[in-house]
């Protein structure tokens, strides 16, 4: 089961008469693309904007972040969410590199962040380094919904359709170069070598109400028991995220995950790795030792002697379910490396944690200046709920300032806790 990924490379994105790709510059038919991304009339006022790394651009808020992505073979690019389910993790597949499809609105939840193309804040996410596609959004019933825990499925929708418009473009090109994701074919050859069986475990969120959750290959991962699935399908489209704050990953993340290809380098050099596991974090304690012992059960099936167990949104409630795998592998014998960023600390711990990575701490309070621009709405920062910021403090003020600088916790930011390893520098020391 071997997956080709064809790279090509986006210099810049404008607008024009027609969606095309020509030597790095993507040229996008707003009409066409906006028409593709609301099928069904959810959504109005939308707009679609463009902005580069080094921008005064804030993106106020982020609901979703996706890759572009194309398969000449004509399947849709997320099976069972933007079309069938289908098979992915295998064949062809075309990819924009350098670039994201990020989707705003007017009104926040507690699973949007924000997103600074430039200044101190653009450090803390890897989407300030990419030339962003962005639309801009309402639902048409915006009004009658709780803004707390509000199902978003028509802006998350959306990105991952407008990305899918878009590679349509790469029909019929060539490549830049090749990435071929290959994990049978080396197999033998590290079974030879009786390297360490190794898998990723990680802790998708299923504990809030359907439709704020991951899915996987088009359904909410909402009551879902652990899963053990190919890493390609993973890179190929099968995992949707929920989530856009300063600790979740998102679609593109995914899509790109640098602990499965840092992984596959080292397949049949330093390590057999054998997949990946979706353990579900979920609310009741039941429901959270249920999922570790049946996660410890594939590992034991697998006959792993390592694993490397990643947070997939964390803090709070998800830390005890990172830790409770942890804890579960290494009760198996299983050697297990855990990565998880940090929030004044940790939730719980466990004495059998004894290998554990720190992204950095995402509850560091920032001065962030105003921008030229805000894609979104300045106010939903005040307004609406954030990971992060607050409409007022007994020591900072307000977290919107009159001049549009802000003073928020790092949290906000999307992607700050880095649990991805993209970036860096996750903290800000003062």
């Amino acid at each position: 089961m071997a997956l080709k990924v064809g790279n090509f490379y986006v210099k810049d994105i404008v607008f024009g008469d027609k969606t095309k790709f020509s030597d790095g510059l993507l040229t996008v038919n707003k009409e066409e693309a906006i028409a593709h991304i609301n099928p069904e009339g959810k959504l109005k006022n939308i707009e679609l904007y463009v902005v580069h790394p080094g921008d005064s651009v804030r993106i106020a808020p982020a609901k979703a972040a996706v890759a572009v992505r194309f398969r000449p073979d004509g399947r849709c690019i997320f099976p069972g969410y933007t079309g069938a389910v289908s098979k992915c993790g295998e064949g062809i597949i075309y990819a924009m590199q350098k670039t994201a499809v990020i989707v705003s609105g007017k009104y926040s939840n507690m699973d949007n962040g924000i997103v600074d193309m430039s200044g101190p804040g653009a450090q803390y996410s890897a989407l300030s380094q990419l030339v962003n596609l962005v639309i801009y959004a309402e639902r048409v019933n915006e009004k009658d919904l709780e803004l707390t825990l509000r199902v978003e499925e028509e802006h998350r929708l959306a990105a991952h359709l407008l990305a899918e418009y878009i590679g349509k473009a790469l029909e019929g090109q060539e490549p830049e170069d090749w990435e071929i994701y290959d994990l049978e074919t080396k197999a033998a050859e590290a079974e030879e070598k009786k390297l360490p069986r190794v898998a990723a475990f990680l802790t998708v969120v299923s504990q809030l109400e359907a439709g704020l959750n991951e899915k996987f290959a088009g359904r909410d991962c909402h009551n879902m028991a652990p899963v053990f699935i190919h890493p390609n399908e993973m890179l190929d489209g099968y995992v949707v995220a929920g989530q856009c704050e300063g600790q979740a990953m998102t679609t593109y993340d995914a899509q790109n995950l640098p602990l499965i290809r840092r992984l596959y380098k080292e397949h049949g050099k330093t390590v057999n790795f054998v997949g990946v596991i979706l353990v579900p974090a979920d609310v009741s304690d039941e429901v959270k030792n249920a999922n570790k012992l049946r996660s410890g059960e594939m590992a034991s099936l697998l006959k792993l002697d390592a694993a490397v167990i990643v947070e997939w949104g964390g803090g709070s409630n998800i830390d005890v379910d990172f830790f409770y795998n942890v804890a579960e592998l290494e009760s198996r014998g299983v050697k297990t490396v855990g990565i998880t960023c940090e929030h004044a600390g940790k939730m719980t711990v466990d004495p059998r944690a004894v290998a554990i990575v720190s992204t950095g701490e995402t509850s560091a309070i920032l001065e962030l200046p105003p921008m030229e621009h805000v894609i979104g709405d300045l106010e939903s920062i005040v307004r609406d709920y954030y990971f992060g910021t607050w409409p007022t403090h007994s020591i900072y003020g307000p977290s919107l300032r009159p001049d549009g600088s802000i003073v928020i916790n790092s949290f906000a930011l999307s992607g700050s806790g880095n649990n991805t390893g993209w970036l860096c520098e996750t903290v800000k020391d003062f």
